[in-house]
């Protein structure tokens, strides 16, 4: 008797049990909806200073990759000084670069919006990965490209974004026009210097996808990350001419017989950085 009791109190309390479940409302199951995950050649670029980022806003091209609109300016890199960056990390080649100051034409506070110069090739890599960029190079992927292929806007990043992706020979398009952006104005030498980035509202890309890039033919020339080794004296290409060059030196390719030192400063020669 005492077993059919424990038995009969048993299946009440799973009827019980039963009867509760029944008259709860059914747990609702939310399945997150996934985060699309940006694909190389997607996604936002990287903020510029205007954005409270460092450096010169950037476009994204039609390869992929993102690039500065402009050189970089005397007052972007002047902010990136005054947080004092550390200069240890750097590749092997720039281990010795103690000191990322401008060695000329600096004076802190004065022309800020022209390209910052009198920096070498380790000093432009340093601030561009200060940036959450890289100083611009192989096309596919980042880093650096064979020294050779400076020419082929399929491995340069600077070439494809200069010729509109291998369509032109300046970067406004195929006749030399000394009136579109800064060079050194051969017909009667009355202009010469450099002035704020951008200024030259013509020198760009007609490729609406590329008019957002400017002064890649002239004003400053720039460092790019393509070198024959990794030592301090091992040349680097300079790209695009600046106001010290003419018809031929402002071309997209004449990165041929642009080729300096990576230590080397020069009052002609900035950069900007590019980003995936």
């Amino acid at each position: 008797m005492k077993r059919l009791t424990v038995a009969v109190a048993i299946v009440g309390a799973l009827a019980a049990i039963l009867v509760a479940s029944r008259l709860q409302p059914p747990t609702e199951i939310r399945q997150e909806t996934p985060r699309p995950v940006p694909m190389p050649g997607e996604g936002t670029c990287p903020p510029g200073a205007a954005a409270s980022g460092l450096g010169p806003d950037m476009v994204r091209l039609p390869e992929g990759f993102c690039i500065d609109k402009t050189e970089v300016t005397r007052g972007q890199y002047e902010a990136w000084l005054k947080a004092s960056p550390a200069t240890a990390g750097q590749p092997g080649g720039c281990s010795s670069n103690a000191d990322f100051t401008p060695t000329c034409a600096w004076e802190p506070g004065s022309n800020s919006e022209q390209p910052v110069v009198c920096v070498d090739w380790c000093d432009a890599q340093a601030f561009c990965k200060a940036a959450g960029k890289r100083l611009c190079g192989n096309a596919q992927g980042g880093g650096s490209y064979a020294f050779e292929s400076y020419d082929d806007p399929k491995v340069s990043e600077w070439q494809a974004a200069c010729s509109s992706g291998g369509q032109f020979e300046y970067t406004y398009g195929n006749t030399f026009d000394t009136n579109l952006c800064r060079d050194a104005d051969a017909d009667d030498y009355t202009t010469w210097g450099l002035a704020d980035v951008g200024s030259f509202a013509e020198c760009h890309s007609p490729v609406a996808a590329y008019a957002k890039v400017f002064d890649l033919s002239g004003h400053a020339a720039e460092w790019d990350n393509s070198c024959k080794g990794d030592g301090p004296d091992d040349a680097c290409r300079i790209r695009g001419g600046s106001f010290q060059h003419h018809a031929h030196g402002t071309r997209c390719a004449m990165g041929r017989e642009l080729e300096w030192p990576r230590s080397y400063k020069v009052d002609a020669v900035s950069f900007r950085c590019c980003a995936d």
